[in-house]
């Protein structure tokens, strides 16, 4: 058994699955889930972008928002800045960044639906057949000597979320959910067993926000415990009473 993700091009999960395998080689053999790459060829697929968990082919996803959030949970990782991408002789080239506006005379290509649609649109564009803007790390992925590329103002940026099907949220995807927000193996079980203690002690069916409420609680008991006392300031000492004069 493997713990699968799926991620879109452009995006480089391997801290992440770094992370994953470092904190698995401390369990019992017996007890670890080897992580799987699953990588989504198409910059544009033209279906839906949660197929690849709808289908089973993935316990999570790092896509592109927007996605459908009727049934899935979702956590925004990071922006990508949006980039135009021109032949290297091109007259955007001789600036650092270039408003959207600038760009109205210029023939915008679209990238096709496949997986060579990137590379594709990427390619005509060397080929001086017009301009593309994509997101920064997908013109780094299939960029080329014979191309720059530049940032574009006026235009939203691009987020990057992790995300999962809420029907199907296991103690894995809760691990990998901890891996991509930077907690430590150790705060994530503690949380979990203060979820646990807190819905045993009441008596109710556990509810979706339970365990976000029990990882913050452990989260301030931490942050409480790593703050430094403030240290009690020493009473000066007393000057002696001064010596009375003989009348």
């Amino acid at each position: 058994m493997a713990f699968r993700v799926a991620f879109v091009p452009g995006v480089t999960p391997t801290k992440w699955f770094r992370t994953w395998q470092e904190r698995q080689e401390s369990l019992p053999p017996s007890d670890r889930v080897a992580i799987e790459a699953v990588p989504i060829e198409s910059l544009v697929t033209g279906a839906d972008p949660l197929s690849v968990l709808r289908d089973d082919e993935a316990d999570v996803a790092l896509l592109r928002l927007p996605v459908d959030r009727s049934d899935v949970g979702a956590i925004t990782l990071y922006s990508e800045v949006p980039v135009v991408v021109v032949p290297k002789d091109h007259v955007i080239t001789a600036v650092d960044e270039i408003d959207v506006a600038e760009l109205a005379d210029e023939r915008m290509l679209e990238v096709a639906v496949g997986p060579t649609g990137g590379p594709d649109a990427v390619e005509l564009v060397a080929a001086g057949v017009g301009v593309v803007v994509l997101p920064k790390s997908v013109a780094r992925l299939y960029g080329r000597k014979d191309v720059e590329a530049r940032p574009v103002t006026g235009l939203p940026s691009t987020e990057v979320a992790l995300v999962w099907l809420t029907d199907r949220q296991t103690p894995l995807v809760d691990e990998f959910i901890g891996v991509v927000r930077g907690r430590t193996a150790n705060s994530s079980r503690a949380a979990d067993d203060a979820e646990r203690a807190a819905i045993a002690a009441s008596g109710r069916k556990p509810k979706a926000t339970d365990k976000a409420k029990a990882r913050a609680a452990e989260a301030r008991a931490a942050a409480a415990k790593a703050r430094p006392r403030a240290k009690s300031k020493a009473k000066p000492p007393r000057k002696p009473p001064r010596p009375r004069r003989p009348r």
